[in-house]
């Protein structure tokens, strides 16, 4: 693979980050030797239980012999490098694959550079609720050159943690079915088509099932956050958190304030979840008394401390103390995030004070874009700037693309064919003699102005024409590389690059890159 980079502006946030413009973090990334600081953590006393936790997780899958290493490692106390996401479907989008690969490769990095072994963990945020975030995919229609949406074949909607959705034989079977048929059909379609309707119907079990075979060999390790004897494990934690409420709201907004970031949006105080009658609700304190959001219910301090201890697996962090929960069940020597994650990390620094725990190296995850052979070319017979397209696309190119072929003697001349009508009836509204005459002026004027814009749009209508084959390819090209005006691997899905170009593409990533802060572009 060839690999060229794309540096981000200096002035960006990651660029800023980068170049330690923050202090809301305890570990700055260009200063030497943080790995090896960081490192001289000691081992939590409960990662013998945490990795016979995350061992019966994944007792369904067919462990690799790497996998079982690292469990082992997992449980005598070695670091971890550990990122999330939201269980997408089928995957979905591409970021989240990046976020992966990410973990690996830094993993086997600080391996090699510490001279131990340092175990690859992906947390899936299965305790999220918001299912409209992750029930849909993009794919790529040919024929119109462009994304477009598909949504998973229910109606139903998961008002409680997605790890507690199944679809049933029908939706998974319809759902498989459509994507499958929207793929451009190569010697992959068929392998891809067997393994997705194989998959288990739980939402975040056929997430996690395609990411082991994805990635068994390198040993990653799979947690879901909704696991309910992960819950037991917190539930110490789940206590004191609650116990403490009010400070670590007190210490959430502080860390906002001096970070002069407020990318985290909330309406809670207390920063938990709770699950009552199949919904995932906010707790709330109001003069002492705890409510929830989505119903009437309110309980005593002394009710939610007992609710806990009984049952640890109806409660759930909230974007203010997953951080923290994180970090007190795993021996982290690096979180890898993407640029909203570390920006929202640096908000929450006080909180980790507060709680007394150092902040793990917050680590931006890799970004990656692909060119094929036909973008490529596509690129180089335009003359297009690779670094320009990646990041904002072709949209003023386009433009500026009609602009020089356009007769703009003609718009300028129906431009001041406008401005001499409209001066010419204002002179006849000041002499008609009649409210009736003064309509007809009106409307006369209406109908000539009516005329200019048509033939306007009808002359815009023929350049659009003229130019119909460059455009679509400036089309063909923003839907690969800039879609939706943003950057192709938030919208792009796994599974259409392993069908269009290799199922061992990502394989091919992992031997390849290196582990960098700018944004690599990788020919394929």
């Amino acid at each position: 693979m060839k690999i060229s980079t794309v540096q981000d502006d200096r002035q960006s946030f990651l660029g800023k980050y980068a170049a330690g413009d923050f202090h809301s973090y305890d570990y700055a990334l260009q200063e030497p030797g943080i790995y090896e600081k960081r490192h001289q953590i000691a081992p939590h006393p409960h990662s013998e239980k945490l990795g016979q936790v995350i061992e019966n997780y994944m007792s369904d899958l067919e462990l690799s012999v790497s996998q079982r290493d690292n469990l082992s490692a997992l449980r005598a106390g070695h670091q971890v490098v550990v990122g999330g996401q939201q269980a997408g479907l089928f995957i979905s989008p591409l970021y989240t694959i990046h976020k992966i690969i990410s973990i690996i490769v830094l993993a086997e990095e600080q391996s090699q550079a510490l001279g131990t072994q340092i175990v690859p963990v992906f947390w899936i945020a299965g305790e999220d609720h918001d299912f409209s975030e992750v029930n849909h995919a993009y794919l790529y229609n040919e024929s119109q050159r462009r994304m477009e949406k598909l949504k998973v074949a229910t109606k139903r909607e998961a008002e409680d943690s997605v790890s507690h959705f199944d679809l049933t034989e029908e939706e998974m079977a319809a759902t498989v079915t459509t994507f499958i048929s929207q793929l451009h059909e190569t010697e992959r379609t068929q392998t891809l088509y067997n393994q997705l309707m194989q998959l288990p119907l739980n939402w975040t079990a056929h997430f996690k099932h395609l990411i082991h075979e994805l990635f068994k060999n390198y040993g990653l390790i799979l947690i879901d956050s909704a696991d309910a004897e992960l819950r037991q494990l917190e539930k110490d934690q789940l206590l004191w958190m609650f116990d403490h409420h009010a400070e670590i709201d007190a210490a959430f907004q502080e860390g906002q304030r001096k970070m002069d970031s407020y990318s985290i949006e909330t309406t809670t105080n207390v920063h938990l979840f709770m699950s009552v009658d199949g919904k995932r609700q906010l707790l709330n304190e109001v003069d002492g008394r705890y409510y929830l959001s989505k119903s009437d219910d309110s309980f005593t301090k002394e009710e939610i401390r007992s609710l806990i201890e009984h049952s640890p697996e109806r409660f759930s962090n909230n974007v203010v103390t997953r951080p923290l929960m994180e970090e007190q069940l795993f021996n982290t020597l690096a979180f890898i995030g993407g640029p909203a994650e570390v920006r929202y990390w640096g908000e929450l620094h006080s909180v980790f004070r507060f709680a007394e725990r150092e902040m793990p190296i917050v680590m931006p995850r890799l970004r990656i874009t692909y060119l094929d052979a036909r973008m490529r070319k596509l690129l180089e017979r335009y003359e297009l700037p690779l670094a320009e397209v990646v990041t904002h696309g072709l949209q003023e190119q386009s433009g500026h693309f009609l602009q020089q072929d356009a007769n703009t003697a003609l718009f300028e001349t129906l431009y001041q064919t406008t401005q001499d009508l409209e001066s010419s009836y204002e002179e006849m509204m000041q002499i008609a003699e009649s409210e009736q005459v003064s309509r007809l002026i009106a409307a006369n004027l209406k109908h000539h102005l009516k005329q200019v814009d048509y033939l306007k749009k009808a002359y815009n209508k023929e350049l659009h024409q003229r130019n119909k084959t460059v455009l679509q390819h400036y089309n063909e090209i923003d839907a690969h590389l800039h879609p939706r005006g943003g950057l192709q691997e938030r919208t792009w899905h796994p599974l259409v690059m392993l069908n269009n170009y290799s199922l061992a593409l990502f394989d091919d990533v992992i031997e390849s890159v290196h582990y960098t802060l700018d944004h690599q572009v990788l020919e394929i």
